[in-house]
């Protein structure tokens, strides 16, 4: 099944994790205060494609169905920034989930970055650079330059479950898998409001406002029809190096040229700006 939504405005940019995972860590500077209804009634939640029908037995409860749903799918977002008036950058990224892992597709820069939830406890992170067919791979559990992969519900949603429920929840609306409901957050330091579609746990729109920033998501699609399998299994073929071993090896060009872009070095941030460069944990705006 695949779900089209039609923004009517060029929507959102890279939310960095450090601002998704905890709010009180959030940009120092004050914000302009939203008015948190009128924000709500903005957000450009235009109604999804009813033509299509869910493959999944009818005879299945709603929250079974859904659970099976937000499991396995493929959701393709804008995300752009707007500073002041001026509209800035746009990009692309694509969420994909199959059984307990989780990938971020950047199809711009070529690469994709995947989290699997290891004994329900321990995380594994592989960044794989699909233009070379290359990829890093981390131990579950590993620290990366003094920080250790724990929070799941971030990259599965790409919004915190800490975040959310920070968040105050306004309105809702529908019902079954689409449900969605409008929340809000705001400090001296960031406004949010949020369209969240808690049944399939996917943001449907997202605004931040930091400083003189706006950083915006929108959901474009969610296809349910696609050949997940395929698409991990592919990437699964590609020539692996460990994370520890890149330092043993000053031959093999790609490393060198990987490390010296920062694409490895960064660690795994699981964003990058639309010139394809790794946006560090530590990075703020």
């Amino acid at each position: 099944m695949k779900y089209l939504v039609l923004p009517s405005l060029a929507l959102a940019t890279y939310v960095i994790s450090a601002l998704l995972t905890a709010a009180p860590s959030l940009a120092t500077s004050a914000t302009t205060n939203l008015d948190t209804h009128s924000s709500i009634a903005e957000l450009d939640t235009a109604e999804l494609d009813t033509h299509t029908t869910s493959n999944l037995d009818s005879n299945l409860d709603t929250h079974t169905k859904c659970e099976l749903e937000a499991g396995n799918l493929k959701a393709d977002y804008t995300v752009t920034t707007r500073r002041g008036f001026t509209l800035g950058n746009s990009t692309e990224i694509s969420l994909l989930r199959y059984n307990n892992t989780v990938a971020h597709q950047y199809p711009k820069v070529g690469i994709t970055e995947t989290w699997t939830m290891v004994r329900n406890k321990l995380i594994k992170p592989v960044r794989y650079f699909d233009k070379h067919e290359r990829a890093i791979e981390y131990q579950p559990g590993e620290s990366i330059h003094g920080r250790i992969e724990k929070d799941f519900s971030f990259r599965y949603q790409l919004i915190s479950n800490t975040l959310l429920n920070k968040m105050t929840l306004e309105r809702s609306e529908g019902k079954g898998c689409m449900r969605i409901e409008y929340l809000t957050y705001q400090n001296n330091k960031v406004d949010m409001v949020l369209a969240w579609l808690p049944e399939l746990k996917l943001i449907q729109q997202f605004r931040v406002i930091e400083k003189n920033t706006t950083r915006e998501w929108s959901l474009v699609s969610v296809d349910h029809n696609l050949n997940l399998e395929a698409f991990f299994e592919s990437r699964d073929k590609y020539k692996a190096t460990d994370y520890a071993d890149i330092g043993d090896d000053h031959t093999d060009p790609f490393l060198t040229n990987m490390v010296n872009q920062g694409f490895i070095e960064a660690g795994a941030s699981g964003f990058y700006d639309q010139n394809g460069n790794a946006i560090g944990e530590g990075h703020r705006h």
